[in-house]
């Protein structure tokens, strides 16, 4: 398959990208190292203002635009509508951002804070057809995370930073949700280093991509996960092709893996992650025998989490491995 983000178009987002959100960390935690019975290194894109990677996307979207638009629409829960607000509000773009009444407060309270309005849509009905309806109502340009190339290109940076950081990996684990970081990452590694495998993660409990992955067509599922930023209901076409181009295998992880990594991640690297963010180390703690020996990284990709699930994460007995 053709890979779907060229490395111009990766290299071009990361002259658009604000600095602040560049240049992440490469973490290594040999206590980590032991219990996973692997190498790995953490990819850690929370040390900046919105504490996730997807300032990354949002900037190069929005700085590649060349008529800046008065007002854009989105939908997210929670990190996704911070990029947007934060990017849209640097640039005097008013920005309104749809979601579920059931989202994180703390999500909640950050996209508005970074000067977003924000819309609560009952949980279960259409927040994104009341989005687009929104934004068709107020002449208002539309964004769908996954739909635009410049968002995967943005996150693709993180893939060109992380093979200067670890030139030699066996394996790359990438969350996948709407499916713009794995289609960027992916694209790079693909690009520039073909004997990395690129494995996409999905939520058990959200198994629409993963689904629409074998099918190679959009298929709907209801996503009940504590894993927000992977709780997709029905891909987008685009992105479903995009992401079968880029990776080698895919594996699910249940919700005590979730947790568990969460609390893996807190106790024996002292880093703090959402459920989202660990995706990638809950799909290593499930699959032992895959990773055993390997050289593998995968991306802490927000830190937004719940308080409760924190405090679960930090009063947890020490993680079941298989």
């Amino acid at each position: 398959m053709t890979i779907p983000i060229t490395e111009t178009d990766i290299a071009s987002a990361r002259a658009l990208i604000d600095p602040v959100f560049l240049g992440s960390p490469l973490v290594r935690q040999e206590t980590i190292d032991q219990q996973l019975g692997c190498q790995v290194a953490l990819k850690v894109e929370t040390l900046n203002p919105i504490r996730s990677f997807k300032g990354r996307g949002t900037e190069a979207l929005m700085a590649s635009l060349e008529n800046s638009p008065l007002h854009v629409v989105t939908t997210s829960s929670g990190n996704f509508g911070q990029g947007v607000a934060r990017a849209a509000t640097r640039r005097g773009i008013r920005s309104t951002i749809f979601s579920t009444d059931d989202i994180n407060p703390g999500k909640l309270a950050a996209m508005q804070r970074l000067g977003a309005e924000v819309r609560l849509v009952p949980q279960g009905d259409d927040f994104k057809a009341a989005a687009r309806q929104a934004a068709a109502n107020t002449n208002a340009f539309y964004i769908e995370d996954g739909a635009h190339p410049e968002i995967a290109a943005g996150a693709g940076t993180i893939g060109m930073e992380l093979l200067r950081q670890a030139p030699e990996l066996d394996a790359v684990l990438v969350q996948i949700g709407d499916g713009a970081l794995v289609t960027g990452v992916g694209s790079w590694i693909k690009a520039t280093s073909p004997g990395t495998r690129v494995i996409g993660v999905t939520a058990a409990s959200a198994p629409a991509m993963r689904q629409s992955l074998a099918a190679r067509k959009p298929v709907s599922a209801a996503a009940r996960t504590i894993a927000d930023g992977m709780a997709i209901d029905t891909p987008i076409a685009s992105a479903v092709n995009d992401v079968a181009a880029v990776i080698d295998d895919i594996v699910e992880v249940d919700e005590d893996a979730l947790l568990g990594a969460m609390a893996l991640l807190l106790q024996a690297g002292g880093l703090v992650a959402e459920p989202s963010g660990t995706a990638g180390l809950a799909a290593i703690m499930r699959n032992r025998p895959m990773f055993r020996g390997l050289k593998v990284a995968t991306i802490i990709t927000g830190s937004n989490a719940r308080p409760e699930l924190l405090a679960e994460a930090v009063t947890a007995p020490k993680p079941a491995l298989r």
